[in-house]
């Protein structure tokens, strides 16, 4: 039987108050005498009215070679006066410093003349350090803290003398976007070329409604390329550089990486053909190339071909990461399990005290408010349940090349029906009518190869090639005449890797179908199993081409709205009665490859209180079934270059929660604090105000005067911003499901259990130590396969009075097992999850995405 957990821990560590950490930093200003001139410069490059100047470039090259320094506020570039800009731990040379700049300077793309003037308006005497003596603890240094804390547990847990215990780990910097990071060197496992390093995360955080400052750490691998293997074409790849002597003259060295970028690039030989080589490709190798220092990296072509020579240096050692697909068959996993996270933590702990303890195991909230909700559903869908949200007719078209990947198919809408469908060799373009009574559905074959096929790019742009095969998907299929769902036959996405990526027709078919009225999923090609599948008593050996086609049909399913089971009543002496259920969503895209569009559009998502009902709205979209919606939202938006500004979003946040509460009696809104607080910022754990709703610049609206409304906010690990997590007894450790209490007053985290997806994933197995099997000793296991719960936050933002706040937190954590015909847990409760799957029908980069269920951690 396996254990129950009570207990959950975080790995959260809290400042403690009677062991402040007090030092002396050093500040150096942006010199505001230098803002204008390089304005221009940016100006003259790129046009326009230019706010700021792009210092996040600089900033860039600074924390990749100026060892100790740490960029404290990357808004330095605006303004007209000095503003703060590096703390370090001494006093860098300035003219170091300038020399960066001046060649950051020369790296941009202007004239001579305008590279020289902007020169001329610079000097070194203008960069001076001033020592500035901070208590991290202290309140009024919380927005400093915010990035110095990091930097500071950095370099404790990387001084020459720290060695972790767990297989003698000893640490180095190296750069990080957020927060810091460090990472062992040298790296595991060498020798039998399964090279990696573990890495550390570390940033500071906050909760909801408190002031305090905690600390998250994550904990995950770095893998390393051993051998030569396969470098995309369509981004680049990342190097980490630990050189011995800095590369900028006037500079103390320590113990850091600096981080470069290297890309496959054309090159024309001698003869004049054409081939593709590794070549530094990034801002920062720009910057050293006119410090006059980028001969200091290695060459990108030896290193390629011979990573492991490099990883083994002791001196200007570099490390090629691998990515997934650079080598035919993975050498290391990504992840670590708790077999080593938990030791790895207990280290950290040691290191950091008396100034930093770790938070206490979180209990767990043991209620439950709809029971019985969980995963994948043989229900059938009823005719007349069908009828009511569809109408009289559905329309099933299946574009599938194979007689296989047909029957497939239509066993699965036989299961989801109830009613027998035709065999694949009896289905043609003209299809078939059932007549369920309620509601007629059709369904035909359609091979359609010229609809499937990869885009023709020959002479053409991209946007052209997508546009030419809207239009022959147009000319070839009509417009639908009754709402219909087209299930797609196409290649794997790594079929359009490189080289390659252009040739996707995934982006123009899923536009053409709905250009035309027409839902769409796409499903990868039947494919022969690379061994037998198990057989196993009493039960049918698994298919994974039958599980993927059912999942592909379901998903169309999910499309039109169909629930076939209500949402449970509630259980007694918790809510009074099922609240309908809102999500509101940012959909957001920047300038991209194919549209050159840009896309910033709130949609909301309702589901009546039994969950059968979903309706959808946009800013141009009325309420309406969640299947017309979708074909609305793709027709209004995906060729509009539209950005709804902070106060449209509020106003559109207003009106459908106005809307849901004059429908309901009760409504819970769900939202997402990284998806909306950026437009909505009274979502903002500074500005959030418990059982009010802050809309605009007015004071916020106490919830009561919001009838019946309550208002979940959840919060994910995107970002780091939510900790790791894993249970724990008197006798060890596991990945329990459950909702536990956090360390403030209605903030609770979910976490689900290990999904079927994962279930050779071992939490006991170690990548680094032998561990013991049945009495033996193993050896530690790079390959194992691991997964580890994600932390979900749930900041329970406003009741009605007489409410009890662990309802409704419950009832968010239930509702991510609410989704039906998924397979596991989703990452966001139901509603949310069906109002972030509407940017796939606006954003390309979704299209592909077959799953949005709780993915593996880190890497």
């Amino acid at each position: 039987m396996a254990p129950r957990y009570d207990n959950l821990a975080v790995t959260v560590l809290r400042l403690d108050p009677a062991a402040p950490i007090k030092r002396t930093y050093y500040l150096m200003r942006f010199p505001g005498r230098w803002k204008e001139p390089l304005r221009r410069l940016a100006q003259a490059q790129r046009g326009g009215d230019i706010a700021s100047i792009p210092i996040a470039s600089l900033n860039d090259a600074l924390t990749a070679l100026v060892p100790d320094c740490v960029v404290t506020l990357p808004y330095a570039g605006r303004g007209d006066h000095d503003q703060d800009w590096l703390l370090a731990y001494r006093a860098v040379n300035p003219a170091a410093i300038f020399n960066l700049v001046a060649a950051w300077v020369r790296a941009q793309k202007g004239t001579p003349e305008q590279i020289s003037l902007t020169l001329s308006e610079l000097h070194a005497s203008h960069l001076t350090w001033s020592p500035v003596h901070l208590d991290l603890t202290a309140p009024e240094e919380r927005q400093r803290a915010m990035r110095l804390l990091p930097m500071e547990i950095a370099a404790t847990l990387s001084r020459p003398d720290a060695t972790c215990s767990h297989n003698e780990l000893r640490f180095l910097r190296c750069p990080s976007a957020e927060g810091a990071e460090i990472m062992s060197w040298p790296p595991e496992r060498i020798e039998d070329q399964t090279p990696f390093s573990v890495k550390i995360g570390i940033s500071a955080q906050t909760l909801p409604t408190s002031d305090e400052l905690l600390v998250y750490l994550s904990y995950g691998v770095r893998r390393w390329m051993p051998v030569r293997g396969k470098l995309a074409f369509d981004h680049g790849h990342s190097v980490y550089l630990a050189p011995t002597v800095p590369y900028l003259a006037g500079l103390e060295n320590s113990r850091h990486f600096g981080t470069a970028r290297i890309k496959q690039v054309r090159v024309t030989e001698r003869d004049g053909s054409n081939s593709y080589g590794p070549r530094w490709d990034d801002a920062l190798a720009r910057v050293l190339k006119d410090a006059g220092c980028l001969d200091r990296l290695p060459d990108p072509q030896q290193l390629v071909d011979k990573p492991l020579d490099y990883l083994q240096r002791h001196g200007d050692a570099a490390a090629l990461v691998y990515s997934t697909g650079m080598l035919s068959a993975e050498k290391v996993s990504a992840g670590l399990s708790v077999a080593d996270r938990q030791p790895l933590m207990d280290w950290v702990i040691s290191e950091l005290s008396p100034h930093l303890r770790p938070a206490t195991a979180l209990p767990r909230e043991k209620c439950t408010v709809y029971k019985g909700l969980g995963g994948i559903s043989e229900s059938q869908v009823s005719a007349t349940y069908l009828g009511e949200i569809v109408g009289p007719r559905l329309d099933i078209e299946l574009l599938t090349d194979t007689d296989r990947a047909t029957q497939y198919a239509l066993d699965q809408l036989t299961t989801r029906l109830g009613l027998p469908m035709p065999r694949a060799e009896q289905l043609d373009e003209t299809g078939a009518d059932m007549d369920l009574g309620a509601v007629t559905v059709g369904i035909r074959r359609l091979a359609a190869p010229t609809i499937r096929a990869d885009l023709d790019r020959v002479g053409r742009r991209p946007q052209a090639a997508v546009e030419a095969r809207i239009e022959h998907i147009a000319d070839t299929l009509g417009q639908a005449a009754n709402p219909t769902i087209a299930l797609v036959e196409i290649a794997h996405p790594d079929a359009y890797q490189g080289r390659r990526r252009g040739d996707d027709p995934k982006f123009a078919i899923r536009h053409g179908l709905l250009q035309t009225g027409r839902l769409s999923q796409f499903v990868t090609p039947v494919a022969e199993p690379k061994h037998p599948p198990r057989a196993r008593e009493g039960r049918e050996p698994s298919d994974p081409n039958r599980e993927r086609f059912a999942a592909a049909v379901d998903d169309l399913f999910r499309q039109l709205g169909v629930r076939p089971e209500p949402l449970p009543e509630p259980a007694q002496s918790t809510l009074i009665r099922r609240p309908a259920l809102l999500a509101i969503w940012m959909i957001r895209q920047n300038k991209g490859r194919v549209w050159g569009l840009a896309r910033q559009v709130p949609v909301a998502v309702l589901l009546d209180p039994t969950g059968q009902n979903v309706e959808v709205r946009a800013p141009k979209v009325p309420w309406q079934p969640l299947h017309t919606g979708l074909v609305e939202i793709g027709k209004q938006y995906v060729n509009v270059d539209l950005k709804c500004s902070p106060d449209d979003v509020i106003r559109f946040a207003k009106d459908v929660i106005d809307e849901a509460t004059s429908a309901f009696p009760d409504t819970l809104l769900l939202t997402h604090a990284q998806n909306l607080r950026s437009v909505w910022n009274t979502l903002t754990n500074g500005r959030i105000q418990l059982d009010s709703l802050g809309f605009g610049a007015g004071e916020p609206q106490p919830i009561s005067k919001l009838p019946g409304l309550r208002h979940v906010r959840v919060r994910t690990a995107e970002g780091g911003e939510t900790p790791e997590c894993y249970g724990v007894t008197d006798d060890g450790t596991g990945q329990p499901k459950g909702l536990w209490r956090f360390l403030v007053p209605r903030v609770y985290g979910s976490t689900t259990g290990k999904p079927s997806t994962h279930s050779g994933a071992l939490k006991g197995v170690s990548k680094l130590i032998p561990g013991e099997h049945n009495g033996k000793l193993t050896a530690p296991k790079p390959k194992a396969q691991v997964w580890n719960p994600q932390f979900i936050e749930v900041l329970v933002a406003g009741i009605q009075d007489g409410d009890q706040p662990e309802h409704w937190a419950a009832l968010a954590h239930e509702l991510r097992d609410a989704a039906p015909y998924v397979r596991g847990t989703t990452v966001l409760p139901w509603p949310l999850h069906l109002a972030e799957q509407i940017e796939e029908y606006l954003l390309p980069a979704k299209i592909a995405d077959l799953s949005s269920q709780e993915a593996l951690g880190d890497d």
